[in-house]
């Protein structure tokens, strides 16, 4: 059967279209390779409202030419995120905490010496309460000294008395053992609680102690500030509770407190008064500043344990042990105590 007209027509198009490759010696020659075509780039750029929505892909065209693309800031970044990726993480660690202000972990060094200095740090208000009484006790006059001193109903006139017999003392050596004292005691107690709470113990110890002086030793003549003293040292107990777990030797601070006290009881109680002495030891404005000093320091010091149940229970005992205080003392002196017969 002949073939159909068109189909050899087909056959003969599709052989002329058809090019022997070139052949040089027996190798083929590859044909040259046409001009790389120009291509068409579409690149969306975001109108002022920065919305995808009314800006479609591709309304922004252009034609590339021989310049070569750039590349994207994103690549460039992968390509330098890439680039560091050897580097140590403590390192970039070290690298991240600087750039985001965060300070580096101290030394063993750095930790002992800031404790150092901390340590030795002077209790400013001690220091200068210990100036004034030095200043009181050798530069002021015997009258102003018959002025400032407790005396049996003196003070019920002159109320000042009531503090100003802190500043005197009997002699040196009474001055240079409470000024010892108060710096061991005072010392660490002023820098975890700051001087304005101390200078309230210390002035709570001076009042209570001439208020219990005068109702327990009507007849005895009181300078010195050992009640203030005292007031500082059973003011580390309340100090102990709320700070308990954030203060070093905690243990340490109890035991003085029992270990001065019992000193103090036993020395009262073997000792006999002197009446040929005008100042012999106040045993009663000792013992009502130590009082005072327990629940005078749960009510004004602070600390981190300070929300517990138990240091809340202590708070508010001692808030009505010192008002009832108060009002036992007014009225001692407003309705028991003889001003004229100590006169």
């Amino acid at each position: 059967m002949a073939p159909d007209a068109e189909d050899c027509e087909e056959v003969e198009r599709l052989n002329g279209d058809y090019q022997e490759e070139q052949v040089h010696q027996g190798r083929r020659i590859l044909p040259d390779e046409p001009p790389p075509a120009q291509a068409w780039t579409e690149n969306e750029e975001l109108g002022p409202g920065n919305d995808s929505r009314t800006n479609s892909p591709g309304e922004n065209r252009r034609l590339l030419g021989n310049k070569p693309l750039q590349k994207s800031s994103s690549r460039l970044q992968a390509g330098l995120t890439l680039g560091v990726w050897g580097v140590s993480r403590k390192q970039s660690k070290c690298t991240a905490a600087l750039k985001n202000g965060k300070p580096q972990a101290k030394t063993k060094f750095q930790k002992r010496k800031e404790k150092l200095i901390e340590a030795l740090r002077l209790p400013y208000f001690i220091i200068t309460m210990l100036y004034i009484i030095g200043l009181f006790h050798f530069f002021a006059p015997e009258e102003w000294r018959a002025k400032l001193e407790w005396a049996p109903g003196a003070w019920w006139r002159q109320p000042w008395r009531l503090l100003t017999y802190g500043f005197l003392h009997a002699g040196a050596a009474h001055l240079a053992l409470n000024a010892l004292v108060a710096l061991a005691v005072g010392w660490r107690l002023e820098h975890e609680q700051g001087w304005s709470r101390v200078g309230i113990i210390w002035v709570g110890g001076v009042a209570a102690g001439a208020l219990g002086a005068g109702s327990l030793q009507p007849r005895v003549h009181v300078v010195g500030a050992s009640a203030a003293v005292y007031a500082l040292l059973t003011a580390h107990l309340p100090n102990v509770c709320l700070r308990f777990g954030h203060i070093p030797l905690w243990w340490f601070r109890p035991l003085s407190v029992l270990v001065l006290g019992a000193s103090e009881g036993c020395w009262a109680l073997m000792r006999t008064p002197d009446p040929n002495v005008t100042y012999n030891v106040a045993w009663a404005a000792h013992a009502l500043g130590a009082a005072v000093g327990v629940p005078l320091g749960f009510v004004v010091f602070k600390g981190e344990n300070s929300s517990k149940r138990i240091v809340v229970v202590c708070r508010v005992a001692s808030c009505i042990i010192l008002a009832v205080g108060v009002i036992a003392a007014v009225a001692h002196y407003v309705f028991w105590y003889d001003v004229d017969h100590f006169t």
